[in-house]
């Protein structure tokens, strides 16, 4: 008989497993890769709990900022690699600039050719999850269509 305690580790287990494999395809190392290491500063780490709960939480200054909460670890993972792809895409843009186009939207497709590259179904969650978020409805047609031209840079 197996024991939640046993459940939870088995769930660690396969998370640690795709969070290496995804992290992998897009060459994520370090800080970059998703983790269960609890950090201040609102760095976002994961918790598998013995109930069941997959928590993705952010603690600054000793106060919880963010959590999430599922059952489901493909949605956990979901948005481990979410934030991990707009912490990269961030960077990149910062030495990649486009001319003429805002640093928001190169981001966007740079975080779109990320996600796109893990999973198509992902990318287009995050596409649809930042149309609903923008307040603008001017800004929906900034919003980078799927599936991305294939990439002509890579993570840095």
């Amino acid at each position: 008989m197996t024991t939640s305690k046993d459940e939870s580790a088995l769930t660690r287990q396969y998370l640690e497993a795709e969070i290496a494999r995804l992290s992998a395809v897009l060459g994520l190392t370090g800080s970059d890769v998703p983790d269960f290491v609890q950090r201040d500063a609102a760095w976002p780490f994961m918790v598998v709990a013995e109930s069941g709960e997959l928590r993705y939480l952010a603690v600054e200054r000793g106060q919880l900022v963010h959590e999430q909460v599922t059952r489901d670890p493909a949605e956990l993972l979901y948005w481990a690699f979410s934030s991990a792809t707009y912490r990269v895409a961030s960077r990149w843009v910062l030495t990649h600039p486009r001319e003429g186009e805002e640093q928001r939207v190169t981001r966007w497709k740079y975080q779109a050719t990320l996600l796109h590259a893990l999973d198509p179904e992902w990318a287009e969650r995050w596409r649809a999850e930042l149309i609903e978020g923008l307040a603008d409805r001017d800004d929906h047609q900034l919003v980078p269509t799927l599936p991305p031209p294939p990439p002509a840079f890579a993570p840095s």
